[in-house]
């Protein structure tokens, strides 16, 4: 069920982006659902509640139940539309291929616990209870591997990247007295799994800290995977730490700092263009410059969504976010036209012509896509003229070695 629809233009007093969204609220007609993992594909979406599995084949319209356990579900995941996971208590493990309308039972022994699990593609996943059992899918037709291999962290987070499973948490390494005085060491790692070896790398630490056995969470670790790059959020003392790996290897990685934040927590990153998206758990979306991530400095703007919690995002369409939320909520965001002030000197690039648009030749179109986000088959005539029919467009293109974007209306 749909509720209601409302725009926000917001302009940076920095002069530094400028941003044309509607955010749409889709509530389900079922009382206080606190909406923890969702799915987005092709206006099919699922939503999984504490041990349910909510589903709409009309995107918000109507809903159904399409899965309920007695026992404790954990996470619904997705990499595509054809690898959808759930997993859960008893060693739970089942997949679905036709967006949740039959469940095929993968399960492992049940004395497992089945917390986390990621996707290379739909027949190969990596699966985790706690800290110490995993369990290894290679293909559709081999048996799980199961992996007994401990280590001494909350592993909180679990993404597959980079050609491998990455996964981590924290961990106290002492926890002492000296002369009266206490000390705490700490160490946030990332590990990651090939499918053959694991691997690790310490991302953070901190030795010799006084008294800081409160201030440090050890299972505040979130790994990131977008467009097969690594981000990860931490917190620290208050803080939540966001950081961006430009390289991701365990043998060396570099690493920018994107912002820190105080009393909220990172829930989702998006890369678009020209900047990064950081998504907070308290309904705010940070917006950075790419270009001042790589000269180790950023400028940043804040948009307040005026949602009370976010619990995860998806983005199923180019510039088209769902963000889950408490009260039974998700929310629909669609970005009309993010864009940096340079685009300013790129306006005669582009004229429209009631529904033909001119394109000068030193433009190079990277796409051509609807209002949420579907990429069309739009080509460009000899005289440099795109006709469209009408609607509302947004095209990607690059000029000059910089990506733009520019939205149209047509009667």
């Amino acid at each position: 069920m749909k509720n209601y629809i409302f725009a926000i233009i917001f302009i940076s007093t920095l002069n530094l982006f400028s941003i044309e969204y509607d955010l749409e609220v889709i509530t389900l007609p079922y009382d206080s659902l606190n909406i923890e993992d969702i799915v987005v594909t092709n206006f099919t979406i699922l939503a999984r509640s504490g041990n349910k599995i909510y589903k709409s084949t009309d995107d918000g319209e109507n809903w159904k139940i399409a899965f309920e356990s007695e026992l404790k579900v954990n996470q619904l995941y997705s990499k595509d539309p054809h690898t959808i996971l759930l997993v859960g208590e008893k060693g739970m493990v089942y997949r679905t291929m036709d967006y949740g309308e039959t469940w095929l039972d993968e399960s492992v022994e049940a004395e497992f616990d089945i917390k986390l699990i990621a996707a290379k593609d739909y027949s190969n996943y990596l699966a985790i209870s706690g800290n110490q059992w995993f369990f290894y899918k290679r293909d559709l037709d081999s048996a799980w591997t199961i992996i007994n291999k401990s280590y001494p962290v909350h592993l909180s987070s679990l993404v597959y990247a980079s050609g491998q499973y990455n996964f981590g948490g924290g961990s106290t390494t002492r926890d002492y007295y000296d002369r009266g005085n206490h000390y705490y060491e700490f160490t946030m790692n990332v590990f990651n799994f090939s499918g053959t070896s694991f691997g690790n790398m310490t991302i953070g630490y901190d030795w010799d800290g006084y008294d800081k056995k409160n201030k440090v969470k050890a299972d505040s670790l979130r790994l990131f995977s977008v467009n097969d790059s690594i981000y990860y959020s931490s917190i620290d003392n208050g803080e939540c730490y966001v950081t961006y790996f430009e390289s991701f290897l365990f043998s060396y990685g570099s690493a920018f700092d994107l912002y820190k934040l105080k009393n909220d927590v990172a829930i989702g990153v998006l890369n678009y263009s020209d900047s990064i998206y950081v998504f907070s758990r308290e309904g705010r979306l940070e917006i950075i410059l790419k270009e001042d991530i790589l000269n180790f400095g950023y400028k940043k703007e804040t948009i307040n969504l005026n949602i009370e919690i976010v619990n995860q995002i998806k983005n199923p369409y180019d510039k088209v976010i769902y963000l889950s939320s408490n009260n039974s909520r998700i929310y629909k965001m669609s970005i009309y036209e993010p864009v940096s002030s340079i685009q300013l000197e790129t306006n005669n690039l582009i004229k429209q012509y009631n529904d033909k648009l001119w394109i000068d030749s030193e433009v190079d179109i990277i796409g051509v896509y609807n209002y949420i986000g579907q990429k069309l088959n739009i080509k460009r005539e000899s005289n440099n003229f795109l006709e469209f029919k009408p609607g509302i467009y947004y095209i990607s293109f690059e000029y000059r070695h910089q990506i733009y974007n520019h939205k149209i209306m047509v009667n």
